[in-house]
């Protein structure tokens, strides 16, 4: 099922009931950019899209820049990754989710900045799958990885840094990493 990622924010009234609809168990994501924000990020990752074009995965006028996993709970990662807050001990200690410490060093060149990350991520749709695996089982973990590993080689993944593994992937990882180490600070 593929969502608009702003319709996973907080309303007024509380939780997003597009989230709430979303269920509590495992499964894999995607996430999806126009061609118009997948430029934005090739710009900051110092990449072309006529270079890379035939190696990133496209459904219509959407372009996948990540694939990840939820080991326990789809509405709880998509959560994380949409509503996420950029606090200093968030940032310093880690704790953003990987998609957001990634598009907030491309896009904005600081992790401290969520307004910037926040409508980036607006412009995103993700798509999820659930698995019948059970939460939190050793088969399911390890059948999980071996599906978000399948997913990253199967086409280039610009934001995913593990496993990317695909003949493009080196030069942007590299920079990819330098950007979130300097967005950091």
């Amino acid at each position: 099922m593929k969502i608009k990622a702003k319709e996973l924010r907080p309303t007024e009234q509380g939780r997003s009931p597009k989230l709430l609809e979303i269920e509590t168990r495992p499964g894999y994501y995607k996430w999806w950019a126009k061609k118009s924000e997948l430029n934005d990020l090739l710009k900051g990752l110092g990449e072309t899209f006529s270079n890379v074009k035939d190696d990133i995965e496209k459904e219509d006028d959407l372009y996948c820049i990540y694939v990840g996993i939820a080991r326990t709970s789809l509405r709880q990662r998509l959560n994380w990754h949409v509503n996420d807050k950029h606090t200093k001990k968030r940032v310093e200690n880690g704790f953003l989710s990987t998609l957001r410490k990634s598009l907030s060093s491309v896009i904005a060149k600081d992790q401290y900045d969520k307004d910037k990350t926040n409508d980036f991520i607006d412009k995103l749709v993700v798509e999820f799958f659930y698995t019948g695996y059970k939460t939190k089982s050793e088969e399911s973990t390890k059948k999980l990885l071996s599906i978000e590993k399948n997913l990253i080689g199967k086409k280039l993944r610009i934001l995913n840094i593990m496993e990317n593994n695909h003949p493009k992937a080196a030069k942007i990882k590299k920079r990819l990493q330098e950007l979130r180490k300097e967005a950091k600070k």
